[in-house]
């Protein structure tokens, strides 16, 4: 955005609650450059809370591997069933090595389920690798 852009912003921020509170929820989402779907914060921080749970009552603890699928209700709209073959190791690889640094930002800040769920997964380590090879039992 330009300066003036900032300067507007800024305004209507301190204009009303109302215009306050739609600012806070459109800086949430983002439209990205190549001009793909908007990535939407809401939609990801569901999944966020869906995978920290699965990750506590089913991974004992442990973050799951970039291939790993799971089944898992909620996951593509929130009044879904369940659904089999989640990717959840590939949507969590993608989530935390992702350029889009932002993207993890604004769900730290989106709401206190989404903060808790990133900090509970930031102390959990990866599941170990399956073993490969004629030595693998």
């Amino acid at each position: 955005t330009h300066s003036t852009d900032k300067e507007r912003l800024q305004r209507l921020s301190v204009f009303d609650d109302a215009s306050k509170n739609a600012l806070e929820y459109l800086a949430t989402c983002v439209s990205r450059e190549d001009g793909r779907a908007c990535k939407d914060t809401a939609r990801d921080a569901r999944k966020l809370q869906i995978l920290s749970a699965h990750v506590r009552d089913h991974l004992d603890g442990k973050v799951p591997r970039m291939r790993d699928v799971a089944t898992l209700a909620r996951w593509d709209r929130e009044d879904a069933g369940e659904r089999d073959g989640v990717q959840v190791g590939r949507w969590w690889f993608k989530l935390t090595h992702s350029t889009d640094k932002e993207r993890l930002q604004r769900l730290s800040v989106f709401d206190d389920a989404s903060k808790n769920a990133l900090e509970y997964l930031a102390t959990c380590e990866p599941r170990k690798r399956k073993p490969r090879g004629r030595h693998a039992k």
